[in-house]
């Protein structure tokens, strides 16, 4: 049975009327205040159905309180309202959208089938979740299992209100979800990375990882900890600091075998294994520190701050001339760095003629004397040799 738009809304006011309780659109039998039915259930033409009124976009005047619950269809997307069913809510002051799916299915670029937040794409972010499990925030193709991807702030935040901190936890089962298990000996436990991109391909450049540092039981769990980071000219990543279970710390020595265990130096500048920068003192000495104030370097062992010896030496050729009996000689030798007043020894290299002694001094600034006396009763010609020079400062 068709009806023209004017004899339904003619039958619709007049519903208010006392004789007319309900209005039936193809049936004699309405159920309700307005019951309309098709002519075929089973098999229903294309026109069958009620057409809400269709806008392009929400009207420029908000509507009132009268039309609080009025109902249209958006046609296309505005702003973050997706097509569909809209009402006015006038509590709210605002259209509400009826029925329309948040998530709806869709197919990303590498073929993955997803489900996707609607609101959030139209915003301009895509927040998705893959078939296979994947999420991602930013991308709707994710390649790890979780990935954040926007071109500016991608900060992760983990906000505690109480006393109980947040923590970040890295738990590798070992098995399975289901039955967890002991991890391989030396297996990495869990790790953070960062990687950046190479002009070519994504790069990973360093990171923070845990490892069993051998082979794990139900009552020993040891592990090793390791700061990586990629040296400049090069694209693989060398680890720097390394704490094994036992406590020993190697600066890039990757099995350390003391407490503290630092890399052979090297003659290229700013290679040298400890480098100390000139400070000040401290007021009152400490047992055990170990000071550098530009100077000299310090060392207190008890209560009394120590200056560390500096040892200055040199090798050098001297041919002494003839020494007559009861007389000496001398001949300088360049050591740099020496002082006057500073504490020196010297040696031959080599076995020196009986009846000779020597001693050496500090003659000048990087310059050491050495001297030679002769005991014996007739005189003696030394032969030329290597002699070793040792300044203590």
């Amino acid at each position: 049975m068709r009806i023209t738009t004017y004899v339904i809304f003619t039958l619709l006011l007049g519903a208010n009327a006392p004789t007319i309780a309900q209005v039936g659109i193809g049936t004699t039998d309405p159920k309700s205040t307005l019951d309309i039915t098709v002519s075929n259930p089973e098999s229903p033409s294309a026109t069958d159905g009620i057409l809400i009124p269709r806008i392009d976009d929400f009207p420029a005047t908000d509507p009132g309180v009268d039309q609080d619950g009025m109902m249209v269809f958006l046609t296309t997307a505005v702003a973050t309202n997706d097509k569909g069913f809209y009402y006015w809510d006038h509590a709210q002051l605002r259209w509400i959208n009826l029925g329309a799916e948040e998530w709806k299915d869709g197919v990303n670029p590498s073929g993955s089938d997803y489900i996707y937040a609607t609101q959030a794409r139209l915003s301009g972010t895509d927040v998705v979740i893959t078939d296979d499990g994947r999420i991602g925030f930013g991308t709707d193709d994710p390649v790890e299992r979780f990935e954040f991807r926007g071109p500016g702030d991608n900060d992760f935040q983990i906000t505690s209100a109480n006393t109980n901190p947040p923590n970040y936890i890295l738990y590798n089962t070992g098995g399975t979800l289901d039955v967890p298990d002991l991890l391989a000996p030396n297996q990495e436990v869990g790790s953070l990375v960062v990687k950046t991109h190479d002009g070519s391909n994504v790069q990973e450049v360093g990171g923070f990882r845990f490892y069993m540092d051998g082979t794990p039981t139900g009552t020993s769990l040891p592990t090793r900890f390791t700061i990586s980071n990629t040296p400049s000219g090069q694209k693989n990543q060398v680890e720097r600091l390394i704490i094994r279970q036992n406590g020993n710390t190697g600066l890039s020595e990757s099995n350390p075998s003391a407490t503290l265990h630092i890399r052979g130096g090297g003659a290229a500048a700013q290679s040298a294994p400890l480098k100390f920068t000139s400070g000040t003192n401290l007021t009152t000495p400490e047992a055990g520190a170990v000071e550098y104030d530009g100077t000299h370097l310090y060392f207190t062992p008890n209560t009394t701050r120590k200056i560390l010896l500096k040892g200055l030496t040199n090798t050098a050729t001297l041919d002494f001339p003839s020494i007559s009996n009861n007389g000496s000689a001398e001949l300088t030798v360049a050591v740099n760095g020496a002082t006057v007043g500073s504490s020196c020894n010297c040696a031959p290299n080599a076995s020196i003629e009986s009846g000779l002694i020597w001693n050496c001094y500090v003659s000048a600034a990087n310059t050491v004397t050495v001297r030679v006396a002769n005991n014996r009763s007739s005189a003696v010609n030394p032969v030329s040799k290597s002699w070793k020079v040792t300044v203590i400062e």
